[in-house]
């Protein structure tokens, strides 16, 4: 496993050669490794491996960064090791903006967002908070990634999500509600990023 976690950081480092492996939360690296793989002796933070992750904290630390590799090295785990892919659900993803999304509602309503709360939709929301709300289409406002969040934790036995946001775990609930707030308990494990910013 020590090869594939010096892979792992390669797969960052590929998307951003600057980026300061020095400077970066091991536990938080080891971690989100580990949850790919369910490796307890990597698992520092005690994940939970049904659970999607969910970065926040300060911005310009990494977070998206972390995440996009995590999503970049999935890709690359897909066409390595097909038959561990073919077995665990967790492994295939979309990647979105909370933006993204509802920008996407706006645009053609509940139609073009149908995808992401389908059942085995696996989902990378980035920038969760900063994304217009409501969402109107023709008229209809929306909450669209309460509704979002809402469906996915229905479905949350045969899909994960992933999400980072510079919104702390206390503004969550007033976003998107007690409901998501409580539930997002159950459907993530959250890794906070402190400190001063990378950039």
């Amino acid at each position: 496993m020590e090869d594939e976690f010096e892979y792992f950081k390669g797969v960052i480092k590929d998307i951003e050669p600057r980026f300061d492996m020095d400077k970066v939360d091991i536990d938080i690296m080891s971690s989100t490794f580990a949850w790919v793989w369910k490796c307890n002796e990597m698992n520092t933070l005690e994940w939970d491996y049904k659970k999607g992750l969910f970065f926040y904290g300060s911005l310009g630390r990494g977070k998206s960064l972390m995440l996009y590799g995590l999503r970049e090295y999935l890709r690359r785990v897909r066409s390595r090791y097909s038959r561990y892919h073919e077995t665990d659900y967790r492994l295939g993803m979309y990647w979105q903006s909370a933006s993204q999304l509802a920008n996407k509602y706006a645009y053609d309503g509940l139609y073009e967002i149908q995808e992401y709360i389908e059942p085995g939709c696996c989902l990378f929301i980035d920038e969760l908070g900063r994304e217009p709300n409501p969402a109107s289409n023709y008229g209809t406002k929306m909450n669209v990634l309460q509704f979002i969040l809402q469906l996915r934790y229905d479905n949350r036995r045969s899909c994960v999500t992933h999400v980072t946001t510079n919104l702390k775990l206390d503004e969550i609930a007033s976003h998107y509600g007690d409901y998501v707030a409580d539930r997002c308990l159950e459907m993530f494990n959250f890794a906070e990023f402190t400190g001063k910013s990378f950039r």
